[in-house]
């Protein structure tokens, strides 16, 4: 069944060519039911009139609002919705030209091409509403793809990706600092945290129900049951007053990056292209949060068993060298300090933040967003893939091993 959008030739007018005209559209549902709770995703052809009177399909993606008020509640749509349109209309534009300053035109390329944004049809509104809608280029049809969340990352594609975090990161510093006026102005206000506490409390009370229950019953929990249980109680409030890093490791994250949240084109086996999708947790926190994070849940468990360290090590090389290209003072930034970070980080939010998504990411059994209850998005009954159980144990021992719970 095809979903309308409203006068979306209003959104697609700004890209076309003054001989080009808007004729019409079609749309399909993009994802399977489960792949993503936070919105729902169309696949969009455009057709649009050249000037010789012939035409061409122009492919995109149009992400709207959940259809499903529970959804919108616990995804805080009115804000998280603001939060990826400023992304593309303001964010990117104003990180990417600040390199273009710096002589570095080509250090951003994970950005998606913006099609056409909107809040609401009321050109006046500054809220979000059922109209809103985030129109962006289709990957796909450029050879990009998500890769296998029950699998995981290996190495050469991880230090890929961990690379884009770093040019993120270090792109967002550097620009806090040399433009301080119009971070504050123009990015922080879009970068603050604001749940709704209650909808958010029923689902990690029920999350830690329910994976003390699991875990009580499975041995290879035994060794860091009490730990665990430490970390769940104080989840609630982490989640609603996230713990800050050092100041010189705050910055621009994404906040769920992880397999499905990022596309990559190949050419025989080798990245070649990556793109960073899903802004709506962006949030003025420690860059630790999106390294572990992606780390942990999002890379193969052989390639986490034996190259972690390095891998660590790698992404501070290239977050150290984007500040260097940028030409920022890095003589407080020494690798023993992020890990002071990446310690601190990993104990106060991260811990309890792969134990709650650990269980969604290797899924196997999916429902209809419109089903969706409030306690779906934790660890509910659903079938989990085999490789979940190993990927559990080795976050448990690992940060034990570091010191991290």
């Amino acid at each position: 069944m095809s979903i309308e959008i409203k006068n979306i030739a209003e959104l697609v007018i700004p890209v076309l060519k003054p001989t080009e005209a808007f004729v019409e559209y079609e749309s399909n549902k993009l994802l399977s039911p489960g792949e993503n709770y936070g919105s729902v995703m169309l696949e969009i052809k455009l057709k649009i009139r050249k000037e010789n009177d012939d035409h061409e399909v122009l492919n995109c993606v149009a992400k709207i609002c959940p259809t499903s008020p529970e959804l919108r509640e616990i995804f805080n749509t009115k804000v998280t919705f603001k939060k990826e349109i400023a992304v593309y209309t303001t964010i990117a534009p104003l990180l990417i030209n600040f390199c273009k300053t710096k002589g570095a035109d080509s250090l951003i390329n994970f950005f998606t091409k913006l099609i056409g944004a909107r809040l609401s049809l009321n050109p006046e509104s500054s809220e979000v509403d059922e109209d809103a809608v985030l129109l962006l280029e289709n990957l796909n049809m450029e050879g990009y793809n998500t890769g296998n969340r029950f699998v995981g990352f290996d190495e050469e594609t991880t230090k890929y990706l961990l690379r884009d975090l770093a040019v993120m990161h270090s792109t967002a510093i550097a620009y806090r600092t040399a433009h301080p006026e119009e971070f504050n102005l123009k990015i922080l206000p879009y970068l603050k945290r604001d749940l709704n506490s209650k909808a958010v409390d029923k689902v990690i009370d029920d999350f830690a129900k329910r994976f003390v229950d699991a875990a009580e019953q499975n041995p290879d929990c035994a060794p860091f049951l009490s730990k665990i249980k430490i970390a769940l109680i104080e989840m609630k409030e982490v989640t609603r007053n996230p713990p800050k890093g050092k100041d010189i490791f705050m910055t621009l994250t994404h906040n769920d990056f992880w397999v499905n949240n990022t596309m990559l084109k190949y050419n025989e086996g080798k990245p070649i292209g990556n793109k960073i999708i899903d802004f709506q947790m962006i949030e003025y926190s420690s860059l630790a949060n999106d390294v572990i994070f992606f780390l942990y849940s999002s890379v193969e468990l052989s390639v986490l068993e034996t190259k972690i360290d390095e891998l660590i090590q790698y992404y501070y090389d290239m977050f150290i060298m984007t500040l260097v290209k940028l030409g920022y003072n890095i003589s407080a930034y020494s690798f023993e300090s992020m890990m002071e970070d990446f310690a601190y980080i990993a104990n106060k939010c991260q811990f309890t933040h792969i134990l709650y998504l650990l269980s969604p990411i290797m899924k196997l059994k999916t429902v209809q967003n419109s089903q969706l209850k409030t306690d779906d998005t934790a660890n509910s009954d659903r079938i989990l893939h085999e490789n979940y159980y190993g990927k559990l144990q080795f976050v448990l021992s690992d940060f034990d091993k570091r010191g991290w719970i």
